[in-house]
């Protein structure tokens, strides 16, 4: 064991250091050449000013790891492709959207197809004196050929609807949505387990102890109030009785 530490040592003592520190040297330097290379690529992706892209990397060379951090924390957060992608898919739900929103005057949410508001009779649509096809009654200019519409088919601006008709739309979506979910022709059924059975269970029971004995307090309350009133028409009716005796005497 004495031996091969002894042999250990004296080979490490044979190592030239020099030559290992220039190998780690030169490693480093190409693994640099290849990130500042890797910013140039990068930075392209996110970016198409060239003067931007140039002072990313001089950032990279100068400043060295510190360079790399703040590339990383001041480059734009999506690429140029993620951001074309991402706006075409906005642009794509737009479109298929267009006609899906709520009636200007009532507030009934409509599907698209509607030409009328199926609850106010509300006109959503309007047909082109030219080519006959319906088009939104918002337009001023027909899309498919650019015959103006009439002005008395031009969309009027109504009131919009009440805070309360609002609420009764949000309130009705909600519930409509919660039992088209709770199918079981839906694969989002969030069907309440046992555990919460017997949770809604325990407080319905709590819910209607405290109700009882609200009404108990409530009532004892009543009594204790008729007995202090019934007190006090007594008391005063004695009063009454002993200043008359007075008078009398």
């Amino acid at each position: 064991m004495e031996q091969f530490i002894l042999d250990l040592l004296s080979s490490v003592g044979k190592i030239n250091f020099k030559s290992v520190w220039d190998i780690f040297i030169y490693a480093f330097v190409a693994f640099w050449i290849v990130v500042l290379y890797w910013i140039w690529l990068d930075s392209g992706d996110r970016t198409s000013n060239t003067t931007a892209r140039v002072c990313y990397v001089l950032l990279g060379l100068f400043l060295n790891v510190v360079g790399l951090v703040i590339y990383l924390i001041i480059r734009p957060n999506q690429t140029i492709e993620e951001i074309y992608w991402s706006d075409l898919e906005r642009r794509y739900l737009k479109y298929e959207t267009s006609e899906l929103g709520d009636c200007p005057k009532c507030g009934t949410q409509l599907f698209p197809g509607f030409r009328y508001c199926p609850e106010c009779k509300y006109k959503l649509k309007v047909k082109c004196p030219s080519c006959n096809l319906f088009v939104d009654r918002k337009y001023k200019y027909c899309p498919h050929c650019s015959e103006e519409i009439g002005k008395s088919d031009k969309y009027e601006q109504l009131e919009t609807p009440s805070k309360e008709i609002m609420q009764e739309q949000i309130v009705a979506s909600r519930t409509e949505a919660t039992e088209v979910v709770e199918t079981s022709r839906t694969r989002y059924s969030v069907k309440k387990g046992i555990a919460v059975e017997v949770g809604e269970r325990v407080i319905g029971v709590y819910k209607i102890v405290a109700e009882k004995l609200n009404e108990l307090f409530k009532n004892g309350k009543s009594l204790v109030t008729a007995k202090k009133e019934q007190a006090k028409k007594v008391s005063s009716g004695e009063k009454k009785s002993t200043k008359k005796n007075k008078k009398k005497r």
